[in-house]
């Protein structure tokens, strides 16, 4: 299945199949970053997930090691009524060009949770 996502400073919002996408020209790649290396890194995260799974928001972190590039991840199924299903997921590439990406957090989402994330991010 194919999926559009919108790319904005380091964050991906999936967007939803009925919806076209932007018109407007996508934003200046941070300079530390390569051209498209953002949508290789999703492409990569996607093929972690399940078939029926979809990426609902992506967002780039800071990382305690200077070549690490790490991601949090909102995910949950694409089926209507999922939403019980929605889980955050912790995705680590080695270095900016890695080809490959590994699942360092699993972190289920329940009508009761609450998430507080530490930093100035």
């Amino acid at each position: 299945p194919r999926q559009s996502f919108v790319v904005v400073k380091g964050a991906a919002r999936l967007l939803p199949a009925e919806e076209p996408p932007a018109a407007e020209p996508p934003p200046a790649e941070p300079p530390s970053q390569a051209p498209g290396q953002q949508e290789q890194h999703l492409q990569l995260m996607m093929q972690l997930l399940r078939p029926q799974d979809a990426i609902r928001l992506a967002v780039r972190l800071e990382s305690a090691r200077p070549r690490r590039v790490r991601y949090l991840l909102v995910v949950r199924p694409e089926e209507a009524g999922a939403e019980a299903e929605t889980a955050l997921l912790g995705v680590d590439f080695a270095h900016e060009g890695a080809t490959r990406c590994t699942l360092g957090m699993v972190l289920p989402l329940w009508s009761d949770t609450q998430v507080f994330l530490d930093g100035d991010g």
